[in-house]
């Protein structure tokens, strides 16, 4: 087993910052890096702080596909708010960065040994919960042929209005898919899968 590549940490970094579920800031995924390998990611002279910008750069090349497919989403904002205590900066993992996660998270902690990290593993996991103990999934799991849920138990399960944008939809679906392939879970993602036929089909209806 060969060294860590630095972006290979910066996207672990990102996924234990909660890049699975979340945008996430730069300087967190920095500090993160920072935590996880020091000398790879401070600064030359003075080496007790961290290096954003080498983090910064990895996320953009990360984001671009440099190391095999587009891996995050996401920009480094320049303006430091937009209101609201909002910034224009944030990352999250696509679908292909957690799947990598999924391949590669044993040799990356391997490699990286006892060093201490803040895992929001149990907020994946909590999340994951939700929809595993979900009246929905329980009637996927009695008979996934006939499951045809209506629109309303779906928005309840995915905290989001019926008649909310495409988009918004989209984004509740693409977020726990990227849960469930991060934990390895593929009657969850199966489970998304037909809840997001069930709602394309309502969709159409709707539209007709």
């Amino acid at each position: 087993m060969g060294p860590l590549r630095n972006w290979e940490i910066v996207l672990f970094a990102l996924h234990i910052e909660g890049g699975t579920s979340k945008g996430v800031h730069t300087e967190d995924v920095a500090l993160r890096c920072f935590e996880l390998a020091p000398d790879a990611f401070s600064w030359l002279k003075h080496r007790q702080y961290a290096d954003k910008e080498v983090v910064r750069k990895d996320l953009i090349r990360l984001r671009m596909g440099q190391y095999g497919e587009v891996f995050v989403e996401g920009r480094a904002g320049k303006a430091k708010a937009i209101g609201a205590g909002k910034t224009a900066d944030g990352w999250e993992l696509t679908s292909a960065g957690a799947d990598w996660i999924r391949t590669n998270e044993k040799r990356i902690r391997d490699s990286l040994g006892d060093r201490t990290v803040r895992m929001d593993r149990q907020e994946l996991l909590r999340s994951l919960k939700r929809l595993r103990d979900s009246r929905l999934f329980q009637d996927f799991a009695k008979g996934r042929a006939s499951f045809s849920p209506g629109v309303g138990p779906l928005a309840e399960l995915f905290r989001c209005r019926a008649d909310a944008d495409e988009a918004v939809w989209d984004k509740r679906f693409s977020t726990f898919r990227k849960q469930a392939r991060a934990a390895d879970n593929a009657d969850l993602c199966e489970f998304l899968d037909a809840c997001e036929s069930a709602w394309k089909t309502w969709l159409a209806s709707d539209k007709a």
